[in-house]
């Protein structure tokens, strides 16, 4: 007799406890390199996304959760999961804001104005200009 869905849910669960070492250890030692794989398939992550979108599929997974199906996920597992992952993330996280750190001075020269005036816009544009120079290095 099979097994039912719920059973191999169980076993499934059950056995994965133990399978985590070999998750760990099966990664470290792989000879590919995920990055550059994942970056030769964009082409294709791209239109399987749009195929996605344009017949539904995206929109019936996420209709079938639901805000409930995300609510919980957050409670049950979010909630615990988000100062570690904020924690370890840290480090890296200043990393990469740094290189910002000219470009939000950007002006810091340029006059102030008012609320809503022309000199506070030129200010923003400048910082917006300064930023998107240093991410596209253009």
């Amino acid at each position: 007799m099979a097994k039912s869905a719920s059973q191999s849910a169980e076993k499934y669960a059950s056995r994965s406890s133990a399978a985590a070492g070999d998750f760990v250890s099966g990664a470290q030692s792989t000879t590919k390199d995920q990055a550059a794989a994942a970056i030769a398939a964009a082409a294709i992550y791209g239109q399987a996304t749009q195929a996605s979108i344009a017949d539904g599929r995206y929109q019936k997974g996420l209709q079938k959760s639901g805000k409930a199906g995300w609510l919980k996920g957050i409670t049950d597992k979010g909630g615990n999961r988000y100062a570690e992952g904020v924690s370890q993330a840290a480090g890296d996280y200043a990393t990469e804001s740094a290189r910002f750190d000219s470009a939000r001075g950007a002006a810091a020269s340029l006059p102030r104005g008012i609320k809503g005036s022309p000199q506070n816009l030129q200010r923003v544009a400048a910082v917006v200009a300064a930023q998107i120079k240093v991410k596209t290095g253009k």
